[in-house]
């Protein structure tokens, strides 16, 4: 498996009043996208003004949840508008657009190192390379990764702006231990020891990690700070659209961004949602999990354990269903929102899983998902247990952790 390094870090019917909005991009389950104005809702069908004063009539449970979710809050719309169709594999059924990947004829440095990386853009991110990996399924990965992200997230497009984000594919043994000690010697520069010690200690043993880039680095490419990193060993796992370890890295990290930074008294279960998250799609998405999760621990950032959940991720529900049924595994909310990466054993890394499922493979649940990951955003803070709970229409907790043991019993979690 690779590893991971860790850093903690029913129609309504109603009508609209047909005034001027402003314009926005409204987009639908298949990948198009329309700028417009909102007309109006009646029933199932919603009305569309485009930049020529012409009307175009839209179903409803064909347009994005983040769409739904935009007439919600903003235009008038009952919630009930959200629970039409099913969510999905939207980035399975994405008509994905690749006109726009092309190389760039910029070379990428780091530090002072003769070695470089070469450059290949999509319309959201920047792939750069150094050995003979080819970016291409990466590249397919990423933006329809990042599509899934703008179906959901009612703000997730306007946050992203013009940037892009860099995925770091680096197959050449030489260039990859010498981005790493440049990295360790930029942290420590910056006054960052113990960073700079565990990308010391780990460096060579993941499969994937994050650094931060410099300021003009970013300025210069139009880039976001955060840069993911693959230490590509076998590019047999990089040779195909919606791969399992590619896709787990891509998906935490976009939801990463669009969740912020949490203040050190409100991180409490940042580690829980993504990682289940990571763990969702990469397992609905590639049908199965290959990734590991490694955990840096001691004074000297030199204690690392590896963290897996049951078999390849293909078994975890028949696996995880039994031991809930028979009381071995307790589904309690506020104890799981505290795990930290090195108390993790299989059982509860599945069960970080199933509370991912649970959120977001149901219509209703996933605008409840969408609303929390929006309250994060604005909050920088994870909700406590009891806010959790009334985001996803539950008084109480207990209630919650009934439902969520129910799904995982006798739902659909697979």
């Amino acid at each position: 498996m690779k590893m991971l390094l860790i850093s903690i870090c029913g129609a309504a019917c109603f009508a609209l009043p047909c005034h001027a909005a402003e314009m926005r991009i409204w987009t639908s389950r298949k990948g198009g996208i329309l700028e417009a104005s909102l007309g109006g809702v009646e029933g199932i069908i919603v009305t569309l003004i485009n930049k020529d004063s012409k009307e175009i009539k839209l179903k409803a449970e064909d347009m994005s949840l983040a769409d739904r979710l935009h007439l919600v809050e903003f235009g008038g719309a009952e919630e009930a508008i959200l629970t039409g169709g099913e969510p999905g594999l939207v980035e399975k059924d994405l008509r994905l657009d690749t006109s726009g990947f092309k190389k760039r004829e910029e070379i990428l440095t780091f530090g002072d190192s003769a070695d470089g990386f070469e450059l290949f853009e999509t319309p959201h991110f920047l792939i750069g390379t150094a050995g003979k990996i080819r970016p291409q399924a990466v590249a397919e990965t990423a933006e329809r990764l990042w599509y899934g992200m703008a179906f959901v997230h009612m703000n997730f497009r306007k946050d992203w702006g013009d940037k892009r984000m860099l995925i770091l594919l680096v197959e050449d043994r030489d260039v990859y231990p010498e981005l790493g000690k440049w990295y360790a010697e930029y942290l420590a520069a910056n006054g960052q020891q113990g960073a700079s010690m565990s990308v010391a200690n780990t460096w060579s043993l993941v499969g994937s990690t994050s650094i931060s880039a410099p300021d003009e680095t970013c300025t210069k490419f139009n880039i976001f700070d955060q840069v993911t990193v693959f230490n590509i060993k076998d590019d047999d796992k990089f040779r195909k659209d919606l791969s399992p370890f590619p896709t787990h890295v891509i998906a935490g990290s976009l939801l990463s961004r669009q969740m912020g930074g949490v203040s050190s008294f409100g991180s409490e279960g940042y580690f829980a949602l993504l990682t289940g998250h990571a763990y969702f799609k990469e397992i609905s998405l590639a049908g199965k999990s290959e990734t590991n999760l490694i955990s840096v621990e001691g004074s000297q950032k030199d204690e690392i354990s590896s963290k897996s959940g049951f078999d390849d991720g293909t078994s975890w529900a028949r696996t995880l269903k039994p031991l809930v049924k028979s009381g071995k595994v307790v589904v309690k909310l506020e104890e799981m929102l505290k795990w930290k990466p090195e108390e993790l054993t299989p059982e509860r890394l599945v069960l970080i899983y199933s509370f991912a499922h649970y959120m977001e493979n149901d219509s209703k649940r996933l605008g409840s998902f969408a609303k929390m990951i929006q309250r994060i955003e604005s909050s920088n803070q994870i909700p406590a247990p009891e806010e959790f709970a009334k985001l996803f229409g539950f008084d109480t907790v207990e209630a919650f952790e009934t439902d969520w043991v129910s799904f995982i019993k006798e739902g659909d979690f697979k």
